[in-house]
């Protein structure tokens, strides 16, 4: 579960880390916090050593007679059977995520499981950016309800500590913005912004559309939710959400501009600079695919050479997935609901999406007369 250590720090014991220049420094296992060590490699470790004895909590012999499993044990098995709600193996982002949460946890790797403290996991949590420590903490939430269960663990620590909180940073997309990012992108990336602002479809999905997708005049999508998603704050449920959607003449033409000289599988494809002389991606089913995370920094380049936010930076540069957001608002705008379309369980699921762009009126009816016998 833990990253190994390089070559040159293979002798080194657990928390002693080099510094600056010449430099050591012992991180604290319970507060995380580091701490000087000095120059002196031979007197660090001798350090490092005797500071592991006094506070990384060991597994003892009652605790190995008895068969307490570590953490790290604990944590590759809980991550080998998670699964969704709906029974299927979890999604590639998904999985992505929380091995990414377990490398956050690897000085727990060798600790046994019932040793982790609410102090311990406060520590953790609280060095995480504000989303991936509310991720992570979410994460750890069901590893330990999971321990519980088996009886090997009684209480979860993670459940305990205060959810935090993030301030939304990104921004939405204007239409004029989009439209700058649209005409600065390639042929691909501007069939896949179509799409997605036609069907209001994330990323992955659309990447995944096929051919074969599309019958009795339907283009057919099982959408792929994930709680873990880092380009979806809004979406709350796991498994997948079935959508027929009509083919419409406004559809059918970008459908049309999406079929060239490429044999794919892929109704959003590319042929890539060098296929051959390269091993295919494992995760690929076809040479042609494009990566949704490819698909992410291409359009990232798009906005850049477009300028057509100058006066964003950082994470309030609008993503791809933005696009979704502009789709159920200008649904909205004209009169028409996005609920089913997106996928959305809820209506208040679409209204936040729709949310943050200019105010769209709803046009309503009183629908019942004063109840007053004298109103003058």
């Amino acid at each position: 579960m833990s990253r190994p250590r390089s070559k040159r720090n293979k002798d080194l014991p657990l928390n002693l880390y080099r510094g600056d220049g010449m430099l050591w420094r012992y991180r604290h296992p319970i507060t995380g916090k580091y701490h000087g060590m000095g120059d002196d490699k031979a007197k660090a470790i001798i350090a490092a050593r005797k500071l592991n004895e006094l506070l990384v909590p060991s597994i003892d012999l009652v605790s190995r007679v008895i068969g307490e499993i570590t953490f790290g044990t604990f944590a590759t098995e809980f991550l080998e059977n998670k699964r969704r709600k709906d029974g299927k193996a979890i999604a590639k982002n998904t999985k992505r995520a929380y091995v990414n949460y377990l490398n956050r946890c690897e000085e727990w790797s060798d600790l046994s499981l019932s040793s982790i403290t609410l102090f311990m996991t406060n520590a953790l949590l609280d060095e995480l950016p504000a989303s991936t420590s509310i991720g992570c903490r979410s994460f750890l939430g069901e590893l330990f309800d999971v321990a519980i269960s088996k009886g090997l663990v009684d209480d979860n620590p993670a459940k305990q500590t205060i959810k935090r909180y993030r301030t939304k940073q990104r921004k939405r997309h204007t239409l004029e913005g989009l439209t700058a990012i649209r005409m600065a992108s390639p042929l691909w990336l501007q069939n896949a912004i179509d799409i997605a602002m036609l069907t209001t479809q994330r990323r992955v999905d659309i990447v995944n559309m096929k051919w074969s997708d599309i019958a009795d005049g339907y283009l057919h999508v099982a959408q792929e939710k994930t709680t873990d998603d880092p380009e979806d704050e809004f979406e709350f449920l796991e498994g997948a959400g079935y959508v027929r959607i009509k083919v419409s003449d406004e559809l059918q033409k970008v459908l049309d501009r999406c079929k060239d000289h490429i044999s794919s599988p892929f109704i959003i494809h590319r042929a890539p600079k060098k296929k051959h002389g390269r091993p295919l991606k494992v995760e690929k089913e076809h040479w042609t695919q494009i990566d949704d995370q490819y698909l992410t920094h291409q359009f990232l380049a798009a906005v850049k050479r477009s300028n057509a936010y100058p006066n964003y930076i950082g994470r309030q540069i609008p993503s791809f997935h933005e696009i979704r957001a502009l789709s159920i608002f200008m649904h909205k705008k004209s009169g028409k609901s996005a609920q089913q379309l997106a996928g959305h369980t809820t209506a208040r699921m679409t209204e936040v999406y729709a949310s943050g762009h200019e105010i769209a009126w709803n046009d309503v009816n009183i629908g019942i007369s004063l109840p007053f016998a004298d109103v003058t």
